[in-house]
């Protein structure tokens, strides 16, 4: 049994009877775990980092056609997906290449330009800090001054995913601030090896204003000699969500609902150690 330590035991997920657990996105690296009917009902979701992979952010328009996606990512750019499809071309004309393995290539290119074309998605090659230090960086308040600006809709509500590979503890003050209008927060926090009292003090922080509904480890890294997984991704509800009598949910990863994040490696399995 992959029992945590019961330093941990804080971090276990509370138990929502009245909501339904949903994964958006693949079954790998880039879906995250939301709640269904949140996703159909909130008119706003506001991601940090996108990296690759955009499957989230599509199943999420997929349940609610209606809803308004602000996107931030400094490092995502066409240019390495029209770099592939140029090599597999010269590859291809040099018989060196299959003709599939260049149409692969060109349909990444193709989804990647078709998914920005869409109503719903609004762009900002920005990098989310705090303190903002150049023209290139943006912080919380400003983030939800875009919202309220170009949605012409004042404090509206919104869910918040963020995967900024280990700035995600300079916002947190930011987060808290706003937490009366977050419903969901999905975060993936990273390096715990290294930022493991950060990562407690933010999850604290945060928990005065969400619950944790779930938590998966990244099986892109290994685990902490206290059994908590170095790179965690995590799913909080707005505290108005919390259930009277509380439960919580001890073992993980959860068939159907979780997925290796490395396909090539077996799931991190842990359980909290709680009365």
């Amino acid at each position: 049994m992959n029992l945590i330590n019961k330093k941990y035991s804080f971090l276990t997920p509370v138990k929502f009877p009245n909501k339904i657990l949903k994964r958006f996105g693949r079954f790998g690296d880039g879906g995250y775990v939301c709640e269904d009917k949140l996703v159909k009902n909130t008119k706003v979701l506001v991601t940090f980092g996108m990296g690759p992979d955009w499957t989230f952010e599509l199943d999420c328009i997929k349940v609610n056609p209606e809803i308004k996606i602000f996107m931030y990512d400094y490092s995502v750019s066409s240019v390495p997906y029209i770099k592939d499809v140029w090599k597999y071309f010269r590859r291809f004309i040099t018989f060196r290449g299959k003709p599939n393995a260049l149409k692969e290539r060109f349909n990444l290119l193709k989804d990647y330009l078709s998914f920005f074309k869409l109503n719903n998605v609004t762009f900002f090659p920005e990098k989310i800090a705090f303190p903002v230090k150049n023209k290139l960086e943006t912080d919380i308040d400003k983030v939800f001054k875009r919202v309220d600006s170009i949605t012409e809709l004042t404090n509206e509500k919104i869910i918040l995913k963020c995967d900024i590979e280990g700035s995600e503890y300079e916002i947190i003050d930011g987060i808290v601030k706003y937490a009366n209008r977050i419903e969901v927060l999905i975060f993936e926090f990273h390096w715990l090896d290294k930022n493991e009292e950060v990562f407690l003090n933010s999850v604290k922080k945060l928990q005065e204003y969400f619950d944790i509904a779930h938590i998966h480890g990244n099986n892109h890294c290994d685990k902490l000699e206290g059994g908590l997984p170095i790179v965690i991704e995590m799913t909080l509800l707005n505290k108005k969500y919390s259930p009277t009598n509380v439960q919580y949910v001890k073992s993980f990863p959860i068939d159907g609902l979780d997925a290796a994040n490395n396909p090539t490696k077996k799931d991190l399995s842990f359980q909290f150690d709680i009365e």
